[in-house]
């Protein structure tokens, strides 16, 4: 019982930057789906900046050693592809 537990809180864990990717993964995700193929290069700069920004502050906030912040890279890869099914989901959903 005590292992499902530390299993859930290291998964609540993982929730506020999940929804601070999803605004980039969302934004990025409609470019990419409404607007057609020309807005392709427009919709990677939102990926780009948004997950890069976030993962920079995360980093220069947070991190102290390499260790470290190979962990976060590590982890923040889980949490934007979480918050890009999520993005997709949200915009395929509004789309139908």
């Amino acid at each position: 019982m005590e292992n499902l537990l530390d299993i859930g809180v290291v998964l609540l864990r993982l929730v506020p930057m999940i929804l601070a990717f999803y605004i980039p993964a969302l934004i990025g995700t409609v470019i990419w789906r409404e607007r057609g193929p020309g807005y392709k290069v427009q919709s990677g700069l939102w990926f780009a900046v948004g997950f890069g920004l976030l993962i920079f502050l995360y980093v220069i906030f947070t991190s102290s050693s390499a260790p470290q912040v190979a962990a976060t890279l590590g982890l923040s890869v889980v949490q934007i592809a979480a918050a890009l099914v999520l993005a997709r989901l949200t915009v395929d959903k509004l789309a139908d």
